[in-house]
């Protein structure tokens, strides 16, 4: 398998699945800028990288944000200096909250579209003008989530968020496909992540459910588990494959998702 591309842009690479997806295309040859907002967290999984990989390719990081037009163009700017011209963007970034629509706050709102769906369009509006004007081919990767198509309730700002990506992704594909630069979707489950420790997604309750509606007897994937299908659509194994959504989810969205709010007993303190 060869990747697309040497130098790779990869968002949210500070941990969870963002950092495993860097590592494996770090191991398939690729040279990779983390980019992270919090120095600290960037800096160390860089070094770390670096050590563990070292010999076989090299990890930069950046400290942005994604909703920061400058920082992405800085981004870009520092990628292709350091490590050429990046071929390969995995828009990873992402964050969400668990809220009725009712009590939902504006600003948690506007913060979660902001980052899940206007980050991927300005990474991707950036690196694609850099890439046609190069006569560059390349592959964008888009990491959504089961929750693009299977919705639950407390995510509605989330899964609208992802749902806009899946359909964003899908007018990246017949955009740029002219130019060989191809667009893809993969949309984990739970997936072992600070992120879903966080929201709750790996309690006792919520694992339950989840081992219930997942047929392939797993509560919760690993982070290498998306990232091994990142790699693949970065190669030239996809070199057909544009416009797609691959779920990595045990088969979770065959059986659909359950109420989270219900799961983990969160009613709203204005009508429960």
């Amino acid at each position: 398998m060869k990747l697309v591309s040497s130098s790779a842009i990869v968002t949210g690479a500070a941990q969870g699945i963002g950092l495993a997806i860097a590592a494996r295309l770090m191991r398939d040859g690729a040279n990779v800028l983390l980019f992270g907002r919090t120095r600290e967290k960037v800096e160390a999984a860089a070094e770390e990288l670096n050590r563990t990989l070292e010999g076989r390719a090299r990890a930069v990081p950046f400290v942005g944000d994604v909703v920061q037009a400058a920082d992405v163009s800085r981004a870009i700017e520092t990628a292709t200096r350091e490590l050429g011209l990046p071929g390969i963007l995995v828009n990873n970034a992402g964050t969400g909250a668990l809220s009725p629509i009712i009590d939902m706050a504006e600003e948690d709102f506007d913060r979660i579209l902001a980052i899940n769906l206007k980050g991927p369009f300005l990474f991707t509006k950036a690196l694609g003008r850099a890439l046609v004007d190069a006569k560059q081919p390349g592959s964008i990767v888009n990491i959504s989530s089961l929750n693009q198509t299977n919705v639950t309730d407390g995510l509605a700002h989330y899964c609208a968020s992802k749902a806009g990506l899946a359909n964003f992704t899908k007018v990246t594909a017949s955009e740029l496909g002219r130019y060989g630069i191809r667009a893809n979707i993969v949309a984990p489950g739970v997936i072992r992540t600070p992120l879903a420790e966080g929201a709750g997604l790996q309690s006792e309750a919520m694992t339950r459910a989840f081992l219930e509606r997942t047929p392939l007897g797993k509560a919760i994937g690993e982070p290498e588990d998306v990232a091994k299908v990142v790699s693949f659509l970065c190669s030239d194994l996809a070199s057909w494959v544009t416009g797609e959504t691959i779920a990595v989810d045990g088969g979770n969205h065959i059986r659909g998702v359950h109420s989270y709010l219900d799961t983990l007993g969160i009613t709203s303190p204005k009508v429960g």
